[in-house]
């Protein structure tokens, strides 16, 4: 039954297992209006990765194998409760309701602490820098009038948070936070 869906009418990206665009705007629209509504706080968190083997370069199966393996880094890594998805090819977008912003800093810390275990499961030849920025309610209510501002407001934060994988080299990690 669902097999048959047009590409955008479907809820959760292929390559990597969790919600796409489509899901993320609806929950972080529902979200947005209950945090304004009822003055609890509201935090995204964008986590962009920056290949160093550009996945376009990278042949196919491999390509998927490391959107794939990122974005299960990532998910093991969040609570239940919140909603992890892939925001654009290399962007993925967090939204957590009840959390405030600081809450989303200490989840950087979290995973940066942890960037040996996404280096292990890269596949060969493959490094990936994160980047991570945060926005939310209260601390952002100034400039956040629609849902759709938070993720452009995190993304401006953005900020290096570790590389990981190898490209022949010793495939260490390199930590910036």
């Amino acid at each position: 039954m669902f097999e048959n869906r047009p590409d955008w009418l479907k809820l959760v990206d292929e390559e990597s297992g969790l919600y796409n665009r489509l899901f993320l705007i609806h929950h972080l629209s529902e979200a947005f209006a209950r945090s304004v509504r009822y003055g609890t706080p509201l935090s995204c968190l964008l986590i962009q990765a920056k290949w160093w083997r550009r996945l376009d370069e990278i042949e196919q199966s491999a390509d998927a194998a490391a959107a794939h393996k990122l974005a299960q880094f990532l998910l093991l890594n969040v609570r239940t409760g919140d909603i992890l998805g892939r925001w654009t090819r290399d962007t993925f977008l967090l939204v957590a309701s009840n959390t405030p912003p600081e809450g989303m800093r200490a989840l950087i810390r979290i995973i940066a602490s942890k960037d040996e275990e996404l280096g292990v499961c890269l596949p060969a030849g493959v490094a990936v820098s994160v980047h991570a920025g945060v926005a939310g309610l209260p601390d952002d209510k100034e400039c956040l009038r629609h849902p759709e501002t938070i993720p452009l407001l995190a993304r401006e934060r953005l900020t290096p948070v570790f590389r990981a994988g190898s490209q022949g080299g010793t495939g260490h990690p390199e930590k910036f936070i």
